[in-house]
């Protein structure tokens, strides 16, 4: 399911926060505030936390959790700048600058993501009069 970028982002693969941070991802859901942030988000394969500015994050603090990360450069996450792009690529996250997604990511929900990055200002807005936050994480309907 695919999340959305903020201007600054570190985008995070669920199956890694279970087993490298310390005390999983019910620790970083409470560490990020992740279900009660209005920015920092979660979908099936990915978290993501995300600041005004890519200096505001402490990543010490993710070493300290037991995250990699060294000559900027880690393969537990990738940190995206809106307007810069993946500071570093890894092979299990893609993004188009407006939403990123995991490798495993439904197709149906990756052909939305690029759907919605693709619409003008003026169908985003009518979208929104309707009610449709379309920039929410992409999720499969409920069955």
């Amino acid at each position: 399911m695919p999340v959305f970028l903020h201007p600054a982002n570190l985008v995070f693969s669920r199956e890694i926060i279970s087993t490298k941070y310390k005390g999983g991802e019910n620790q970083f859901r409470i560490d990020f505030d992740i279900g009660k942030s209005e920015v920092n988000q979660e979908d099936d394969e990915l978290f993501l936390i995300a600041k005004m500015n890519m200096d505001e994050f402490v990543i010490d603090e993710l070493m300290e959790r037991g995250l990699f990360y060294k000559d900027n450069f880690s393969s537990d996450f990738v940190a995206i700048s809106r307007y810069g792009g993946a500071h570093w690529t890894i092979d299990w996250l893609n993004n188009n600058e407006t939403f990123a997604w995991h490798s495993k990511c439904n197709q149906s929900l990756k052909e939305r993501a690029i759907e919605i990055s693709g619409l003008t200002m003026d169908q985003l807005m009518a979208m929104a009069d309707e009610g449709i936050n379309v920039f929410d994480t992409i999720k499969l309907e409920p069955k």
